[in-house]
């Protein structure tokens, strides 16, 4: 042979030849060294797929036909969406293939044929994986647009069911079943049931009571300033919210509308009021919905702008990471450059599964098994920072929970707690069965640190999405937080700690666990 000539690989020989071995090292790390998913997938079907991708592969680099691989990129994008794998796993199982078949060509040829082989397999390998990337993307969005356009929908009709409840409200009767007052020189003089009862008293236990002593003590001027302003021709005055407090000390949100009438022998004030408690937190829902309709469509761009080039880039970044002349500083701006793109992946994800609405899995599960085995999940990173835990958890009742999103809200929460305490100080995590007579009975767990104490101001903010005071990541740790427990009915809230520090609380109801309820 001239030194100038080079002997092609014969693929078809090769492939013929070990076909049997390859598919099966395929399958067996397709299920070991891939992910959780894949190794959950029945064997016959990763045996089925696997023949398929490789019959492809083989016209591909045989014949140099593309379009067996092209329906079955199709196919196993649909497949792996309806799955919900991840993207990159998928390219990692497309490029197993490479993985295993170099060291057999390795063995089956010399250097120059297997130069040439390589690039005709990486040639084959970059097709194949750009198309997937292409398509998977494409059918995400789709996915995520389709949702986008539900949520759209679901804020449409809210927004109907808002203005069709606020126009029942202004129509006044004469016979009403809201509350009804009769206020003479700032002294309660009558009140119907209705008021009676949504301020905890009995028919007569009002009368002759100041009707500021059921008004929080910051509304009092708003409440004087309106029945001041009250029109002297009969005419209602413009409704004004406030917060009433009931017999028991509890504050609910509530509408009132003023009128003068002729009460008895005098003039008087009337008051109409209504509890709105129901009215504000569907204003709160239809507002989260338009946020996680924003998210989404945020992520749908993301998703198509920057994953499938980010895709590209990393594929490139790992070939020239397994480069053997790539040495000292070089090597270490690459292996730099694959960190930061996989930090960069984890937040796209981090944006596209908020996006996502939360199901529940709901099983009977105790708390504080969770709280402990998500302690020694964290083991590590407690250790390098010196801190101690200390666990102060009461004997709890079963509640009926999806378990696996209660151990990602204490992780997140003990992940933050041992970010923001100081080395060498403690973490103290608490649980309790909190009863009340006004409130059904609850779980509580309660997580605090060490720390800077998070100022007041703040205590609503950071569970907002992408509010964050890190240099790293998306923001999203504390409002994934507040979603999930909010989904199970219960309240997330913190608070400043005494004399440094913060303490995270969540509440989660707890319920019937035989009730028939496993759903999201």
């Amino acid at each position: 042979m001239k030194p100038s000539e080079v002997i092609h690989f014969d693929w078809a020989d090769f492939l013929h030849r070990y076909r049997d071995a390859i598919i099966r090292e395929w399958v067996k790390r397709l299920r070991t060294e891939i992910s959780e998913r894949y190794s959950q997938r029945p064997e016959s079907e990763l045996q089925k797929t696997i023949s398929a991708s490789f019959a492809a592969n083989c016209r591909l680099l045989i014949f140099g036909e593309k379009d067996e691989l092209d329906r079955f990129i199709a196919a196993i994008s649909r497949l792996r969406l309806e799955g919900d794998f991840p993207l990159v796993d998928v390219q990692k199982a497309f490029d197993l293939f490479r993985h295993i078949i170099l060291p057999l060509i390795a063995a089956s040829c010399n250097i120059e044929t297997f130069h040439h082989a390589v690039v005709e397999l990486n040639d084959c390998m970059a097709y194949t994986i750009y198309q997937f990337s292409d398509l998977f993307q494409k059918l995400h969005r789709r996915r995520l647009i389709d949702y986008a356009r539900k949520l759209k929908t679901e804020v449409s009709f809210k927004t109907a069911e808002l203005r069709e409840s606020e126009l029942k409200y202004k129509t006044l009767v004469e016979d009403i079943t809201d509350g009804y007052v009769v206020i003479h020189e700032g002294l309660i003089v009558f009140t119907n049931r209705a008021f009676s009862a949504m301020h905890g008293y009995g028919g007569a236990d009002l009368l002759g009571k100041s009707f500021l002593e059921l008004i929080t003590p910051c509304d009092h001027a708003a409440i004087l300033s309106r029945l001041h302003q009250i029109p002297a021709d009969g005419e209602d005055s413009p409704a004004l919210e406030y917060d009433r407090i009931t017999r028991t000390g509890d504050i609910s949100p509530t509408e009132i509308k003023f009128k003068t009438i002729h009460y008895g022998d005098r003039w008087s004030q009337i008051g109409i009021c209504r509890d709105i408690t129901e009215r504000i937190e569907l204003g709160k829902k239809m507002r989260e919905a338009e946020r996680l309709a924003d998210i989404a469509q945020i992520a749908t761009s993301l998703s198509h702008e920057i994953r499938n080039p980010l895709s590209a880039i990393k594929m490139n970044l790992q070939i020239l990471q397994r480069h053997p002349e790539l040495v000292g500083n070089d090597r270490r701006r690459v292996d730099i450059a694959v960190h930061e793109m996989h930090r960069l992946e984890g937040i796209l994800q981090e944006v596209l599964d908020f996006a996502k609405p939360v199901t529940l899995e709901k099983t009977s599960c105790s708390l504080n098994p969770i709280l402990m085995q998500t302690i020694e999940l964290l083991e590590m990173k407690f250790a390098e920072k010196r801190l101690d835990v200390i666990l102060d958890l009461d004997e709890l009742p079963d509640l009926l929970m999806d378990g696996r999103k209660i151990e990602q809200v204490a992780l997140n929460l003990l992940l933050n707690a041992a970010e923001a305490a100081p080395d060498g100080t403690a973490i103290r995590v608490s649980s309790r069965r909190r009863k009340s007579d006004h409130k059904p009975p609850e779980v509580v767990f309660w997580v605090e640190d060490e720390g800077e104490t998070i100022p007041q101001v703040l205590c609503e903010t950071i569970f907002k999405p992408f509010f964050t005071t890190k240099s790293r990541g998306a923001g999203l740790g504390l409002s994934v937080v507040r979603r999930l427990v909010e989904a199970h009915g219960g309240c997330v809230s913190v608070t400043g700690r005494v004399p440094g520090g913060s303490v995270f609380t969540v509440a989660l109801p707890e319920g019937d666990v035989h009730a028939n309820d496993f759903g999201g």
